[in-house]
């Protein structure tokens, strides 16, 4: 019975432990790419052009923990720009991942607003 019962809670533990990784997979993709995507913009306020070897691996290593569908605009092609625009896409990608109906635009800006009117 014991045996039994230690089974049973050893089958839920993992069914848990499973389900927490499942459930918080988006949000280390999240701090993950907020991280790479306040690194780029320091280094693109900087005046940085060409990405250093070493933040090269990190991007090459954060392809690693995004999913493929999700993470095949990410480009470690040397320009800082043209990385930092890879690595927002990938975020916006992983937004509509997590959250199907979600769009990146301001409220204010589908709405006909008249400030004349108003």
């Amino acid at each position: 019975m014991i045996d039994n019962t230690s089974g049973r809670i050893l089958r839920q533990l993992k069914a848990l432990r499973r389900e927490n990784r499942r459930r918080y997979a988006f949000h280390r993709m999240l701090a993950a790419t907020d991280r790479m995507l306040w690194r780029l913009e320091e280094m693109n306020r900087d005046g940085v052009k060409t990405v250093p070897k070493p933040v090269r691996a990190e991007i090459r290593h954060l392809s690693t923990i995004i999913p493929l569908e999700l993470g095949e605009p990410l480009r470690d092609a040397g320009q800082v720009q043209d990385t930092l625009d890879s690595v927002f896409e990938v975020q916006e990608r992983l937004f509509r991942w997590r959250f199907p109906g979600w769009h990146d635009s301001d409220a204010d800006e589908d709405e006909d607003y008249d400030v004349a009117a108003g």
